[in-house]
């Protein structure tokens, strides 16, 4: 997975844009859906809770049956790769500790994996506004280039997916 440049006023609209669409969706369906669940089956002492929660699963099965439709929409475009992203620095967490270790023994892919970790989380952070964890950020990109030099590593490796599941 390489980066790519997201223009942040374009990726903040659209990914306020489908929020509010999905509250508007999920609040009109699970509640028309309900209100048809208990209209015809509900039952006259009130105790319609299970027709409550059927309708916001089918709300919510419905929507995720439109977003796997429209996930290739242009619209919805960053909005998918910042959670290929995501998704991407989560398995990568998941392993970290074992590939620090090896980055600290000297193996180039683990260095090549947590700068991919470290510029994917940057570039995260810096899309979303979240700005203050950007300081520890710095300093474990400077540790890792500290740690490059010690091996006299000049250029890593593009980052390939499929070295995480070797720690």
């Amino acid at each position: 997975m390489q980066l790519e440049d997201i223009d942040k006023a374009r990726y903040n609209k659209h990914i306020k844009i489908t929020f509010i669409a999905i509250c508007i969706f999920m609040l009109a369906v699970s509640l028309t859906v309900s209100s048809l669940l208990i209209h015809f089956w509900g039952g006259p002492e009130g105790e319609n809770l299970h027709w409550n929660i059927a309708g916001v699963i089918i709300a919510a099965l419905l929507l995720a049956k439109i977003l796997t439709a429209y996930k290739q929409h242009p619209f919805l475009y960053e909005a998918v790769y910042m959670r290929k992203v995501k998704a991407e620095l989560n398995r990568i967490y998941r392993k970290q500790r074992k590939i620090k270790e090896a980055a600290a023994a000297g193996d180039a892919r683990a260095m090549a994996i947590l700068d991919f970790s470290y510029r994917a989380s940057r570039h995260v952070f810096e899309l979303d506004n979240n700005t203050i964890t950007l300081d520890d950020l710095t300093k474990n990109q400077n540790d890792l280039l500290t740690l490059q030099q010690k091996f006299n590593i000049e250029d890593l490796a593009p980052y390939q997916a499929e070295w995480v599941k070797e720690y």
